[in-house]
């Protein structure tokens, strides 16, 4: 019998990821909240995905599409949460009523952080006990809708960093993966440097027009605080030009900005964002440059340049991303040292 997966979201990679494991042979059912509806509103009435582009492709039949979460879990076998980093918090809240032991819940992706916020929330609230709960660095893909039914699988990653909580044998531990968290060297830096541009023409390549060579000299700074975050925690190190290559986003080239401008089938076409309010920003200041500083910190290890682009992301968003981005308190690491947390993040919460 077919495994049965059950797809939180409605959004880019979740209709990659469902029509991806239907046309694998997967039973997919995908739930969006009810104020989001419109992104699901027509695979409702057909029940079908047309999937183009590279991997799977044709037309996958959906299961089941709903509103209805507790009709959207019943019988599954793997619960899939695929959404933007800020909503994570919320859908851990969302599985309270319904979640039990024995079930399983796959971040795609974790981000920075969302393993930790899903088995603190859970754990808050006596849920956690016999949840298994696992994460992955990025989405699987990189993707894109092409209208209401159709999405365009632009590229299938060749390495996904993949960890459980708590850790099982043969992987390190979801702090890694949060640490791999490509976005938070890649997104909100350019959009911050590029950030009059994208207001005043409301049309932009963020890889192609974005990211000039000085402004992947930024990049390669917060990639380097992020490595530094990672040998605390004594992590091999994998530098964001090695981790693309691996994946197969782009060449390896010798700077950062060459393998940007390298992957001529992937990030180079891709359009947008085009106003201040995309999830380059809104999502991945907050909830990851804000969960790597704060860790930074809490740790001893200098971050500068995050720190900056964190001050002015906030700055043209109007928001404190230090208050509503995702805080130590939130993932429950708020206070501890460098063991303690290797301690949370092999063993759990005990």
């Amino acid at each position: 019998m077919a495994t049965n997966v059950c797809i939180m979201g409605g959004g880019n990679g979740a209709f990659a990821a469902a029509a991806d494991l239907s046309l694998r042979g997967y039973r997919v059912t995908i739930y969006e909240n009810e104020c989001f509806k419109s992104n699901v509103f027509d695979i409702m009435e057909t029940g079908i995905i047309h999937c183009v582009g590279v991997g799977p492709v044709g037309d996958a039949k959906i299961y089941k599409v709903t509103c209805d979460l507790a009709d959207a879990l019943s019988d599954v076998d793997v619960i899939m949460p695929i959404a933007p980093a800020y909503a994570q918090e919320d859908m851990a809240k969302a599985l309270l009523p319904y979640i039990k032991s024995g079930d399983k819940i796959v971040l795609t992706p974790g981000s920075t952080g969302g393993a930790l916020i899903f088995a603190k929330v859970l754990h808050d609230n006596g849920k956690l006990d016999g949840v298994k709960i696992a994460e992955m660095h990025t989405l699987p893909y990189a993707t894109r809708k092409v209208d209401s039914c159709t999405v365009n699988i632009i590229l299938m990653c060749k390495m996904i960093f993949f960890a459980a909580f708590p850790a099982i044998e043969l992987v390190t531990d979801v702090l890694e993966t949060s640490l791999n968290n490509g976005n938070a060297v890649s997104h909100p830096a350019p959009v911050v440097l590029n950030a009059g541009k994208i207001e005043y023409y409301g049309k932009h390549y963020h890889y192609k027009e974005g990211i000039t060579p000085s402004v992947a000299k930024v990049n390669e700074k917060i990639d380097e605080e992020r490595l530094a975050i990672a040998s605390v925690f004594r992590y091999t190190p994998v530098n964001a030009r090695e981790r693309l290559y691996r994946m197969g986003y782009c060449p390896m080239k010798n700077t950062l900005y060459e393998s940007y401008q390298g992957s001529i089938d992937v990030f180079i076409p891709i359009e947008g964002p085009d106003d201040l309010g995309s999830r380059y920003l809104t999502e991945d200041a907050p909830c990851s440059l804000v969960a790597m500083a704060e860790i930074a910190k809490l740790v001893g290890v200098a971050t500068p340049v995050m720190d900056s682009i964190k001050v002015l992301a906030s700055t043209l968003r109007s928001e404190n991303f230090w208050t509503t981005g995702r805080t130590l308190e939130k993932m429950g690491l708020n206070g501890m040292a460098v063991d303690e947390i290797k301690e949370l993040v092999q063993r759990g919460y005990k």
